[in-house]
């Protein structure tokens, strides 16, 4: 299959376009991308697709790493692409965290050498398959590129600091950023925090009450009880389950 892998690091940008498809899975940062008019920003458990044609521009920030699959029209013959490469429309979709996890574990395995990129491109793909695309939302007001740059910066501080670095009052800041994200922000700096959890469980060996004060627990218990909340084990299920 006419299938490229490979992870890169950004430092600029340039507005071009390819005669194959690009699919964009941050390992590490965020980028700002603009695809004909369409501006979003490619961040912490997101995938975007960029069809063949489209002409697009980005803006990395500074510590921006991303898994990238460049696609040929030939890839598929004879057999089904998946969901998010059939349409010849752009599209940025929301990924579960353990998927996203597991595309930044095969992208760190090919950084290490310890898996050939051609295949972890055959394994990115069947990843892919498990994906339903959403398209690109409409152009963006600047007031809401602002929020969405807020939203994917690395380290986005709390939500006064957020609205005040997209020059909004908190109530407008709230309003635009559940529109533009889906999520309140609160609700995002959770999914944050405990994906970075997760991620500390799987990478390391450090005690889960270390972890957990870590991402601003002074209670390991609460700790506890939300991270089954949300993933449906108990931090030390997760573990297990993700080293077994």
């Amino acid at each position: 299959m006419s299938i490229h892998l490979e992870i890169r690091s950004y430092r600029g940008a340039d507005r071009h376009s390819h005669d194959y498809s690009q699919i964009l899975l941050p390992m590490q940062g965020a980028m700002r991308l603009d695809v004909e008019g369409h501006r979003s920003v490619v961040s912490r458990n997101c995938v975007a697709v960029i069809p063949r044609d489209h002409q697009h521009d980005f803006e990395p920030s500074v510590d921006c790493s991303m898994l990238i699959l460049d696609v040929e029209t030939d890839a598929f013959v004879g057999e089904a692409a998946p969901a998010v490469l059939r349409d010849p429309v752009p599209s940025l979709t929301r990924v579960e965290p353990w998927l996203w996890r597991m595309f930044r574990q095969l992208g760190a395995e090919v950084e290490a050498g310890a898996c050939r990129a051609s295949d972890a491109a055959g394994l990115a793909l069947a990843g892919l398959q498990l994906i339903e695309p959403q398209a690109l939302p409409r152009p963006l007001s600047r007031a809401e590129g602002r929020v969405l740059d807020v939203a994917g910066a690395s380290r986005p501080g709390s939500v006064s600091e957020m609205a005040r670095a997209a020059g909004l009052g908190q109530s407008r800041f709230h309003e635009l950023f559940r529109a533009t994200t889906g999520q309140s922000p609160k609700q995002s700096q959770l999914s944050r925090l405990f994906d970075e959890a997760a991620d500390r469980l799987v990478t390391t060996s450090l005690p889960i009450c270390e972890i957990a004060y870590a991402i601003g627990y002074q209670n390991a218990s609460s700790f506890n009880r939300q991270f089954r909340r949300r993933f449906g084990l108990t931090p030390s299920e997760f573990r297990a389950a993700s080293r077994g």
